[in-house]
């Protein structure tokens, strides 16, 4: 179930109905597992790559808002049960070199408010019922993906998504230099995991060279999304009310997710003007021609 075009792939409409056959059908069959949590983290994976695959034809594919908007919406209604979690597994980041004392003492206040907000959030079976609609919209999504058609087909119905997604991607990066702020770090992290998403479908082209490219922006992805994680970390124990019981523990871990923060943008910056340094247009003229390059071995293998 690699997500990645084949050689033996005979068009790209044919290739995108087998990813979304494998991809979505891996969801589906992680929902009729016994492990919610395992559901939900393969379900938003899924639809993640979903929207990657139907956002580099996007030129081309005639349903892309649908698809793209279901797949968004499937992945959306998920959030809510792993949101908790997320500020949890942050806070456990953050305290990795703290005292046990300040973990169990100090800290314990707002673990005792992430769990109350749990209760709140995701309230017994409620993550039964919301993949249990997830897995019905994925059938539907599968059986319309059998029928999906391009206006396009070879390098033609792919390198119009990579520069569109590359152009912004550049844009984000230069709105983050003008203003760090968390909602421009969190699209700048949007269209750098599409691009990550891309350079994986295509790493058949030359994987000496794309598995590598792959790995970094992977690593990428990483960070910002860590970035990202406790941007909402800040926002959450900002927005607490006051609390004398909590002040200490609010102004501690405040401290600790900015100094994480900063450093996180002192290491993302050159991984992302590296990963964009060659311009949109050069990178697509490149993956192309290495395109036509891999297709001529299917022929020739053919022959």
């Amino acid at each position: 179930m690699a997500y990645r075009f084949r050689l033996k792939d005979d068009t790209v409409a044919g290739a995108a109905r087998r990813i979304a056959r494998e991809q979505i059908g891996g969801a589906i069959g992680a929902i009729e597992g016994k492990d919610a949590a395992v559901a939900v983290h393969e379900v938003r994976k899924c639809c993640k790559k979903m929207r990657a695959l139907v956002r580099l034809v996007r030129p081309v594919f005639p349903d892309y808002a649908q698809e793209n908007a279901d797949f968004r919406d499937i992945a959306r209604a998920l959030s809510g049960s792993r949101d908790v979690k997320v500020l949890l597994d942050t806070i456990d980041l953050l305290t990795q070199g703290a005292p046990e004392a300040a973990k169990t003492g100090l800290f314990a206040p707002l673990r005792r408010q992430l769990a109350r907000d749990q209760a709140q959030q995701a309230p017994k079976g409620m993550a039964s019922t919301h993949l249990d609609e997830a897995r019905k919209r994925l059938e539907k999504a599968l059986e319309r993906s059998k029928d999906w058609s391009l206006q396009g087909e070879g390098w033609d119905a792919l390198g119009g998504g990579l520069r569109r997604i590359l152009r912004k991607a550049r844009k984000a990066e230069r709105a983050v230099h003008s203003e760090p702020s968390a909602a421009n770090y969190h699209e700048l992290r949007k269209l750098m995991k599409y691009h990550w998403y891309h350079t994986r479908l295509l790493v058949p082209l030359w994987p000496a060279t794309m598995r590598p490219c792959a790995a970094e922006l992977s690593r990428l992805a990483d960070m910002l999304g860590l970035h990202h994680d406790i941007c909402v970390l800040e926002e959450w124990l900002g927005a607490m009310p006051p609390s004398t019981e909590r002040f200490d523990a609010v102004e501690a871990m405040l401290a600790l997710a900015r100094e994480r923060r900063k450093q996180l943008e002192r290491d993302i910056a050159p991984l992302v003007a590296r990963s964009l340094a060659e311009k949109p247009q050069a990178r697509v003229d490149h993956w192309g021609a290495l395109w036509a390059i891999w297709r001529r071995e299917a022929a020739d293998e053919g022959a």
